[in-house]
């Protein structure tokens, strides 16, 4: 009976979640005009329980799920448990977990985009207009590229890790003036402590809404750690898109007073700039990187090479994992929505030409 019991739970669990996301989909006007504002405020209350905790509190909880599914597997033998009801038990658990993260966060995904929620006009460019943004971010990399120090290699060094997050929601305290959709919390983000899993499986950060913390990995290339920072800041402000996480991360970057995070903002956006202008203008794109300052190009080689060690198998599992989480999300284009960041640099760029 406890079997059947739990297979009905998670029946009940699933038909829920079914319909939050329906409502979303077919009802959009009605969800999202107290949904994100829901979202936002429930996490920043979650947020404001567990950053009093340095590590990241959904780790040692999934590290104590763990064992407990370890403990209960084993009583099944030890104990001659029902393995239908174990399982059964499984099987809630997911569904309540599922339930919970659409509840929570999930739904955002089905709502507007930053850039009708900031009135930014996304449209197809031309190869004129995205050359031209391109040179533009490159010109704004080359004039923070003397305000970072610098090794004898010509290479950026940045503050520690936790120095930087402790700066990482200045960009968004300011942003939220003008935007309601910055009004999240902006606690500081969280080191991952099981960093060197996250490093093969190539995830530089990840947002957990169940425990409201933004974690980043350490190991990412260090010119890359303030942007990566606020991407996943961006996530707890109900950002739930990736190319929409990458250019709110941007715009808290240059809000930022700290040079460091401006740099990294300026060299995420050319970045993500260069490799849409490389699939359509090669020549355009090699003469724009020809114009970048000797440390720009130094950096952005030592990040790809830092990368380059962990390509592989167990990499390709994960971003083939990730690329099935985003479009079962609504994100179409899936893994390749984190480059479509440059979407918005354009027309960001336009609005201010």
């Amino acid at each position: 009976m406890r079997t059947i019991g739990r297979l009905l739970l998670s029946a009940i669990f699933l038909v829920l979640t079914v319909l939050l996301v329906l409502a979303a989909k077919y009802a959009p006007a009605l969800v999202f005009s107290f949904y994100p504002e829901f979202s936002r405020k429930l996490l920043s209350v979650i947020s404001s329980v567990t950053r009093v905790i340095p590590l990241a509190v959904w780790e040692l909880l999934a590290g104590l799920a763990v064992l407990w599914l370890l403990y209960t597997f084993v009583r099944i033998f030890t104990q001659r448990r029902s393995f239908l009801c174990w399982l059964a038990g499984i099987v809630l658990g997911v569904c309540v977990g599922l339930f919970l993260f659409v509840a929570l966060w999930g739904l955002n995904h089905f709502g507007p985009t930053v850039g009708e929620q900031l009135g930014l006009s996304v449209r197809e460019y031309t190869k004129q207009e995205l050359t031209d943004a391109t040179r533009y971010y490159a010109a704004q990399v080359n004039a923070l590229a003397d305000d970072v120090s610098r090794d004898n290699q010509g290479l950026a060094r940045l503050s520690s890790f936790e120095e930087l997050s402790k700066q990482a929601g200045a960009g968004y305290d300011k942003l939220a003036a003008r935007y309601e959709l910055f009004t999240g919390s902006h606690d500081p983000v969280k080191k991952l402590a099981t960093w060197r899993m996250f490093s093969q499986f190539g995830i530089t950060g990840i947002f957990v809404c169940f425990t409201g913390e933004a974690c980043v990995n350490p190991d990412t290339y260090e010119v890359w750690l303030p942007f990566t920072m606020c991407h996943e800041l961006a996530h707890r402000q109900t950002v739930a898109a990736e190319d929409g996480a990458n250019f709110c991360a941007y715009l808290a970057c240059m809000e930022n007073e700290s040079p460091e995070f401006r740099y990294s903002g300026a060299i995420a956006a050319y970045v993500y700039c260069h490799n849409a202008l490389y699939k359509a203008d090669k020549t355009a794109a090699s003469e724009i990187w020809q114009s970048l300052k000797e440390g720009v190009r130094a950096d952005i080689q030592a990040a790809n090479t830092h990368y380059a060690q962990y390509e592989g198998k167990v990499q390709d599992a994960a971003t083939k994992v990730n690329d099935t989480y985003l479009k079962a999300f609504s994100e179409e284009a899936g893994v390749q929505s984190y480059g479509e960041a440059a979407d918005l640099l354009i027309a960001w760029y336009l609005e201010k030409k």
